[in-house]
């Protein structure tokens, strides 16, 4: 047996006390007169003995009374283990605030659960010891230890949060906080398999308790990712969204309803049907009616798990797609022709001395048509204009000046061009899975008819990005060539617009599709959506070239990023500050310059639970403790036990009461 506070022994001396009034209490007595006392001797002998035996019965009892209370406050008890924890304990508490927690066991939210032993844990422990909460929010108040009623206080205010922490994560935080000889972790939890990451733990100098608070929650479906099949939606067209949904029980889902919500109207998507662990990918045709910021949402009726239920996106479409053309002499009529007539469309001549290079951000297509040089000052902001997600189309004349355009080419790191072949070819390959060409033709057939030249240049294959071929001579060399810069697309033509060298004009079925759909592609395309706590950068337009720069954001709470700008992007890091899934408008000097959409991580999607067997296998240690549920009603007699053994100061001091009774007992019936 050991003592928790062995100095209490000390106390033992105040036995001395009934010992000392035991043998100096003497009792008077008063004389009486008898005529005779023949017949008393034997009647004060018998007691006398008596009340010798009483008196030490007597004394016995407040000797066992006083050492039994010396030795409740001593606080004995039997070790279980050997690392018997004495003195000051910092204890960390993780309580799993997650979505999933959200779920019910007997009725009762699996948080409020967690809430209710995490109140037991702390009252488990003395007025001297130091606590730390945690919860999945990281919070800078929870990164301190404090008193026991601090900690009762921080229990009771823990709500339910869309922010979830791997374990490895949990308990490198509870590390960093909690010091000293008597350290002890506690994690509550559901004990996903999402979050847990920890594999056999080495650290011996801390003590963890896994005490699992389970669901038994067996379907949930959820709403994955959403996105367009063209780069950007267009105006006055049927937009084809596509859609993946996620069925992650063991038993397949049928007739889940779905539905599309678009500025505020709902529309039934249809019923699906998912096999079990399996995805569906369904297609959305979206109609757009006027340009500007759109907000959607894609919805489905699953119970009872429903924060992955909603996917909201924002999606801007412009009014018009402007195209600008510098030409070295007059517009090309061909061009002019093409772009005539349709109202989306919009298309600016400007003569190569004329250009205006500040207005170049405005346009999303530039045509380089017959220009017989390219000077360092156009190459600098062609370059310039790559790299924030322009599309350039390269139209290099027969007489082009090759030095002056291998200087543009070798900056965009494309391949340069080696000399000018007259001989005549035609195309034989056009690449279908290029944005530009892939939904154009439903097959190709030999009624097809693809350009021929009588003169293009051939380039050398030493550039530095590499390029994908959008049409093909029959020898293999390139006609139509893209390169990736940036975040822009540059486009080369092998043979000049001019019909002498090239009928390109007059293939309608090719040359139509080739230039929309180079105004429209983009190698980035904006994000529809963002996922809280897992998107915290985010890059939008800089739309103020001077001056300080100051964006808010503002849905269900208001509030300034920090921001980086880069040119003309900015960098958005809004950390832990976006509370709930929804819209968010983007402000610059308080008007609304975008609209963002941000949606709770799909993480906890998957319900997958770890068993306490599971956790098992998975530790393999002896530091680690796991509580099943069935015993976490005890948590005040585990946790002592645990850290002190079997504690004994409880049984003493029903001793001392037990002792106290007896000896009123002995005083009131034992007869003198």
């Amino acid at each position: 047996m050991h003592f928790l506070y062995p100095s209490f022994l000390w106390a033992l001396l105040a036995l001395a006390i009934p010992i000392i009034i035991h043998l100096f209490y003497f009792r008077r007595f008063k004389k009486i007169y008898f005529s005779n006392v023949k017949f008393l001797k034997e009647i004060k002998e018998e007691t006398s003995s008596r009340n010798r035996l009483k008196n030490l019965l007597i004394l016995a009892m407040r000797i066992l009374a006083v050492a039994s209370l010396v030795f409740a406050f001593a606080q004995p008890f039997i070790p279980t283990a050997s690392d018997v924890k004495k003195g000051e304990k910092q204890v960390s508490i993780f309580i799993d605030n997650s979505f999933s927690m959200n779920a019910e066991k007997e009725n009762i939210p699996l948080l409020d659960l967690a809430k209710d032993r995490a109140r037991k844990i702390v009252n488990a422990y003395s007025e001297e010891d130091r606590f730390q909460v945690l919860t999945n929010d990281f919070e800078g108040r929870h990164q301190r230890l404090v008193s026991k009623d601090e900690a009762l206080a921080y229990i009771e205010e823990i709500k339910i949060s869309p922010s979830s922490q791997s374990l490895t994560k949990i308990i490198d935080r509870q590390r960093q906080i909690i010091k000293g000889d008597n350290r002890i972790s506690f994690i509550l939890s559901d004990f996903q398999k999402s979050m847990m990451d920890l594999g056999p733990w080495k650290d011996s100098l801390i003590e963890i308790n896994l005490l699992p608070i389970q669901h038994s929650i067996q379907k949930n479906v959820s709403i994955d990712s959403v996105w367009f099949v063209a780069p950007t939606p267009i105006l006055n067209q049927s937009n084809q969204l596509v859609v993946k949904f996620t069925n992650h029980a063991d038993d397949p889902v049928e007739d889940v309803k779905a539905s599309l919500v678009k500025d505020g109207q709902e529309k039934p998507i249809g019923l699906l049907n998912i096999d079990a662990r399996g995805s569906v990918i369904d297609t959305v045709a979206i109609s757009i009616m006027k340009p500007g910021v759109h907000e959607a949402e894609i919805k489905v009726n699953d119970f009872p798990v429903q924060f992955d239920d909603k996917y909201y996106f924002s999606f801007v479409v412009k009014e018009q797609v402007k195209v600008l053309a510098i030409n070295q002499n007059a517009p090309d009529k061909y061009l002019s022709a093409l772009f005539t007539g349709i109202n989306y469309f919009k298309l600016d001549n400007q003569n190569l001395g004329q250009i205006q290079f500040q207005k170049f951000k405005d346009y999303d297509l530039i045509l380089l048509n017959d220009l017989r040089s390219i000077t360092s000052g156009l190459s600098n902001e062609i370059n310039s204009y790559l790299e924030q997600g322009g599309k350039v189309l390269v139209l290099p004349p027969a007489d082009a000046e090759i030095a002056s355009y291998n200087a543009f080419f070798v900056a965009s790191k494309a391949n340069s061009i080696e000399k000018w072949d007259k001989s005549s070819r035609n195309v034989g390959t056009i690449n279908t899975k290029d944005f530009v060409f892939d939904d154009v033709y439903e097959r190709i057939g030999p009624n097809l008819r693809l350009p021929s030249t009588k003169g293009n240049f051939v380039f050398s294959k030493t550039q530095s990005l590499p390029s994908d071929a959008i049409l093909t001579y029959r020898d293999g060399s390139p006609y139509m060539s893209k390169y990736i810069k940036g975040d822009g697309q540059m486009f080369v033509c092998a043979s000049p617009l001019n019909t002498t060298y090239n009928d390109l004009v007059a293939n309608a079925e090719v040359f139509v599709p080739l230039l929309y759909k180079m105004a429209l592609t983009k190698n980035n395309a904006s994000k529809l959506a963002y996922f809280i706590g897992k998107d915290n950068l985010i890059q939008v337009d800089n739309v103020k070239q001077s001056g300080e720069i100051v964006y808010k954001l503002k849905g269900q709470t208001e509030f300034i990023p920090s921001q980086i700008s880069l040119g003309k992007k900015v960098m958005l890091d809004v950390k832990n500050q976006i509370p709930d899934a929804g819209y968010y408008n983007l402000l610059l000097e308080n008007k609304v310059v975008d609209k963002l959409a941000f949606n709770f991580d799909r993480k906890e999607s998957n319900l997958d639970l770890y068993t306490k067997d599971q956790l098992k296998d998975i530790v393999k240690n002896d530091k680690v403790n796991i509580v099943e549920y069935g015993a976490q009603e005890g948590l005040k007699e585990f946790v002592g036990e645990k850290d002190h053994g079997i504690v004994l100061w409880k049984w003493f001091l029903v001793f001392a009461l037990l002792f106290l009774l007896l000896e009123t007992l002995f005083i009131r019936y034992i007869k003198s």
